[in-house]
C-alpha cells in the first residue's frame, strides 16, 4: 500500500503548451454575495409563509389568488402560472385537485347507462341545435356507439342518439368552468374521440381535448388559431376556407391534421368518421411504435415507480408532448423525462421539425418508424456487465469539500476488482486527516491535495490535476465528487449522489468495471457519463458555451439541448481533453462561492465537455444501471 501524500496545489503551470483565451469571469463582490444570500433566506421565509406542510397555499392565501374553482385570477395569474399556461410547480398539485370543486356542477347530467353502450363511444357535441346533424350521427354509428351533446339548445323527443343536454348559459358559474366539468363528466364514458360542430363548440372542444378526448372540429367555414393550436383534427368545408385559415395563420400552412371535406354534414359525413378514426388512434398508434424499442430500453421512463406499466407511462408523455408542442414551437419549457434510453427526444425533435413540432409527432415514435436513424439524438450506454480490466492505468479524482462522504466512495470501490489510484482533494488540514484516516488501509497509492475553496468540483480537476492528466500515466481518468446540496435544493442532494456513483462506481453492480472495460475494448470510447432520466438544455450557459466554443476552436452546432455529464461526474481519457487542458485554467478564473445555480464557467465547461472530446475524434457514451434514477 502506498502512503497517502499530502501536497497544496501551488505548483507552476507545465510549459510548452499555448495558452488560449477564453475570457475572465467576473467574480462576484462581497455585497453581491450576501444580497444572494438575503435573497434565499426570504425566499424560504416566504415559502413558510404561503404554503402549508403539505405544499398547498395556506387558507388565507387562496381567496387572494386563486377562484372558488382553483383558478388564478387574472391579476395573480403570471404568479402562478408558466408563460405556456401551465402552473408553476409550487402549485401544480393543488391546482391538479381542482375537479373536486367541479364535479358537483355536473352531478345532475343524465349519461346513457354503461350497458347499453357496447361498444367505442364517439361524442358528437352540438350548440343551440342538432339539425342537420343526423347523416353525421349516422355515419359514425358505423363505428361508434353515438353520444350527442347539446349544449344550450332544447330537448329533442326523438333524438337521432343518445342524448346529453346541458346548459351553460344563464348560470353565475363561469361558462368555462361549466364546460371544463362537462368534459370532466363525459370523460366517464370513456369516448374514443368527440366531434364538434361548428364555431360555438369551440370552447366545448377545447375543454375536451384538456380531458385527453381528442376532437374533431367542424369548422364552418374558418377556425381560429386557438382551434388550429389545441385539437386533433381540424375540418374545412372547402379548400377556399382551409387557404383563408391558413393566410390567415401561415405557421400552420400544411398540417397533416388540417383536412378538407366538403358537405361534412351530408354527403361527406362517411370522411368525417374516417377523419375521426385516425384521430382516436393518434396517440395509440405513437404508444404502440414506442412500445417497440423494448422493456430495457424503456425500464428509464418508469424507473421512479417500476411497478408501473410502460404504456400508461407512454400514453401520458404523448399526450404531453402534442399539447406542449401544439403550436410547433421549438422549445419545451418544461423538463422532460428521458423515454428510451439511449435516445434523446428533444434533439431529434428539433432536427426534424416538421413531423415531431408541426405535426406533433412523438419522437421516440418517429424515430422508430424512420429506422432509428443515427445522429446527435442517439447514442451507445454501457449496461452492469461481465468486465476484464487487466492492462489499463486507472485512476480516480475525488473531490471531498464533505469529507465524511470519503468512506461510502471507498465502500462502492469495493463492490468491484478494480482499485484506481486516488487522487484526492479537499480545502483544509482538518479534511486531509479525515481523508488520510479512511485511505490508511486502501491498496493502491493516495495523493490528498489541499485546494483553494473555488471551482467547486471543476476547479480541482482542471487546475489542481492538470499535470498527472497531461503526463500520460493513466489511460482511464474518473472524476466524482462528495455531493450534497444545501439551500432551496437541499432535499436533492444525497438522492442524486447515489444515482451518480451507482452508475459511475458501483453499489448493486461493479460500474467502475464495466467502464473501463468499455475502455479498453474500444479506443474510440472518450467519455463516459451516466445517463440522465432528465433532457436538458443549456439553460443559461449559452454565453459562456459560445465563448468557450470560440477558445477551444469547437465547430459542432449547437443544439438547442445538450447531453452532457448531469451533476459533473464522468470518466474520460485524458487525451481527449487535451484542448480544454490546454486552456491552462487557473484558480482566479473560477467564480468565488457562492456560486450561482446556473450561468458561470463551472455550467459551462460541465457543458461543453462532450463537445471537446468529439472535437478531438473520440465518442461520448452514456452508462446506466437499470431502476436507478433520482428527482429534482
Amino acid at each position: 500500500m502506498d502512503t497517502p501524500k499530502t501536497s497544496q496545489a501551488d505548483a507552476p503551470a507545465i510549459s510548452g503548451l499555448p495558452k488560449v483565451a477564453h475570457g475572465k469571469v467576473k467574480q462576484r463582490g462581497r455585497y453581491r454575495r450576501w444580497l444572494t444570500n438575503r435573497a434565499q433566506l426570504v425566499g424560504r421565509s416566504l415559502a413558510r409563509l404561503v404554503f402549508d406542510a403539505d405544499g398547498s397555499p395556506r387558507a388565507w392565501v387562496r381567496p387572494l389568488v386563486f377562484d372558488r374553482y382553483r383558478r388564478p385570477r387574472p391579476a395573480t395569474a403570471s404568479l402562478v402560472l408558466r408563460r405556456n399556461g401551465e402552473p408553476k410547480r409550487a402549485f401544480a398539485q393543488w391546482m391538479a385537485d381542482a375537479d373536486v370543486e367541479l364535479l358537483p356542477l355536473v352531478e345532475h347530467l343524465r349519461l346513457p347507462p354503461s350497458g347499453e353502450l357496447r361498444r367505442d363511444v364517439a361524442l358528437v357535441v352540438c350548440h343551440g341545435s342538432t339539425a342537420g346533424a343526423a347523416r353525421l350521427v349516422e355515419a359514425l354509428s358505423q363505428q361508434y356507439a353515438v353520444v350527442l351533446v347539446l349544449i344550450d339548445g332544447d330537448e329533442m323527443e326523438r333524438a337521432p342518439a343518445h342524448l346529453v343536454p346541458f346548459t351553460a348559459s344563464g348560470s353565475r358559474v363561469p361558462r368555462s368552468v361549466l364546460l371544463s366539468a362537462l368534459a370532466l363528466r363525459l370523460r366517464d364514458l370513456q369516448p374514443r374521440v368527440a366531434v364538434a360542430v361548428g364555431a360555438a363548440t369551440a370552447d366545448a372542444a377545447l375543454a375536451c381535448e384538456l380531458r385527453e378526448i381528442p376532437v374533431v372540429f367542424l369548422a364552418n367555414p374558418g377556425a381560429p388559431e386557438t382551434m388550429l393550436r389545441e385539437v386533433t383534427e381540424v375540418v374545412f368545408p372547402s379548400h377556399a376556407a382551409r387557404g383563408a385559415a391558413e393566410a390567415a395563420f401561415p405557421g400552420f400552412a400544411g398540417r397533416d391534421y388540417l383536412h378538407v371535406v366538403e358537405e361534412p354534414l351530408g354527403a361527406g359525413a362517411d370522411l368525417i368518421r374516417v377523419v375521426a378514426g385516425r384521430a382516436a388512434r393518434r396517440v395509440e398508434d405513437e404508444v404502440a411504435l414506442a412500445l417497440t424499442a423494448g422493456p430495457d430500453r424503456l425500464e428509464i421512463l418508469t424507473a421512479d415507480r417500476p411497478d408501473r406499466d410502460p404504456a400508461v407511462a407512454l400514453r401520458e408523455q404523448v399526450i404531453a408532448w402534442r399539447r406542449s408542442h401544439a403550436g410547433g414551437t421549438r422549445r419545451m419549457r418544461r423538463i422532460l423525462h428521458r423515454p428510451c434510453s439511449g435516445f434523446n427526444p428533444l434533439i431529434y425533435a428539433e432536427a426534424h421539425p416538421r413531423a415531431c413540432l408541426a405535426n406533433r409527432r412523438y419522437p421516440l415514435a418517429h424515430w422508430i418508424e424512420q429506422g432509428q436513424p443515427p445522429g446527435p439524438w442517439a447514442y451507445e450506454v454501457i449496461h452492469p456487465g461481465d468486465a476484464m480490466t487487466a492492462g489499463v492505468k486507472v485512476a480516480l479524482h475525488g473531490h471531498f469539500f464533505y469529507a465524511d462522504l470519503l468512506p461510502e466512495m471507498l465502500t462502492r470501490l469495493e463492490r468491484g476488482a478494480t482499485r484506481p489510484d486516488l487522487f484526492l482533494t479537499t480545502d483544509s488540514e482538518a479534511k486531509v486527516a479525515q481523508m488520510r484516516a479512511a485511505t490508511k488501509d486502501y491498496p493502491s497509492r493516495v495523493d490528498i491535495t489541499i485546494v483553494p475553496n473555488l471551482g467547486r468540483d471543476i476547479g480541482p480537476f482542471f487546475t489542481a490535476l492538470r499535470e498527472p492528466l497531461l503526463k500520460g500515466d493513466y489511460d482511464v481518468f474518473f472524476h466524482v465528487h462528495g455531493k450534497k446540496t444545501k439551500g432551496r435544493r437541499r432535499n436533492i442532494g444525497d438522492p442524486w449522489r447515489n444515482f451518480l456513483w451507482e452508475n459511475m462506481i458501483g453499489g448493486a453492480f461493479p460500474m467502475l468495471d464495466s467502464i473501463v472495460a468499455r475502455f479498453a475494448e474500444d479506443p474510440t470510447t472518450g467519455l463516459v457519463f451516466p445517463e440522465d432520466s432528465h433532457v436538458l438544455d443549456w439553460g443559461r450557459n449559452e454565453e459562456v458555451a459560445q465563448t468557450l466554443r470560440r477558445s477551444l476552436g469547437l465547430d459542432e452546432p449547437m443544439t438547442t439541448y445538450v447531453e452532457f455529464p448531469v451533476g459533473n461526474m464522468f470518466a474520460v481519457r485524458p487525451a481527449a481533453l487535451a484542448a480544454l487542458l490546454d486552456l491552462d485554467l487557473r484558480w482566479e478564473d473560477y467564480p468565488a462561492e457562492p456560486v450561482l445555480d446556473d450561468g458561470t464557467l463551472l455550467h459551462g465547461l460541465e457543458r461543453i465537455l462532450p463537445l471537446v472530446v468529439r472535437k478531438a475524434g473520440y465518442r461520448a457514451v452514456a452508462a446506466r444501471v437499470p431502476g436507478t434514477y433520482w428527482e429534482d
